[in-house]
């Protein structure tokens, strides 16, 4: 019943700390050599305080060893320009299982055809811990191609639906 309960609450709304600064509805699977399968997805979230973009990423491997990471994002300066690149600047709160919690900033830049984003953040994991991410999208409408690196894996490869 647990494990329904989870499936559910991805399939209904739930991409990556290192999915890009701007919200976006996903849904898709990442694959890392070292760890297995991973079922991801991504939301906007209704919720738009002072009119900020706000969204939930989600990404849990799908192994005998259960990981779970959520990724609360609001996108605080989504118009920035960067040498004629459009930039998006935000603050993020990632809560991990096994437990873990950081927060820190997080940047996209679009390229054409696709983003660049990073993320960094301090917090807690088993001790003072500092979280990153770094990842590529490929935008092939409504499918998008993500390669990305982090502190929790070292290489992802997800294929990802957008709507």
């Amino acid at each position: 019943m647990k494990r329904l309960v989870a499936l559910s609450l991805l399939a209904l709304s739930l991409a990556l700390a290192q999915m890009p600064a701007y919200p976006e509805n996903t849904l898709g699977l990442g694959y890392a050599p070292d760890k297995g399968v991973y079922l991801q997805g991504s939301a906007l979230l209704p919720l738009s305080p002072l009119g900020i973009d706000t969204g939930l990423d989600l990404q849990a491997l799908v192994s005998q060893n259960p990981e779970v990471f959520a990724f609360f994002k609001a996108n605080l300066f989504p118009g920035l320009v960067l040498a004629d690149l459009y930039t998006s600047v935000g603050l993020g709160l990632d809560l991990r299982y096994p437990f873990g919690v950081h927060l820190g900033p997080v940047v996209s830049l679009e390229v054409p055809g696709g983003a660049l984003s990073a993320y960094g953040g301090l917090g807690y994991q088993s001790g003072f811990h500092l979280a990153w991410g770094a990842g590529f999208r490929l935008y092939l409408e409504p499918l998008a191609l993500e390669v990305s690196a982090s502190d929790r894996y070292p290489f992802l490869l997800s294929f990802l639906y957008l709507w």
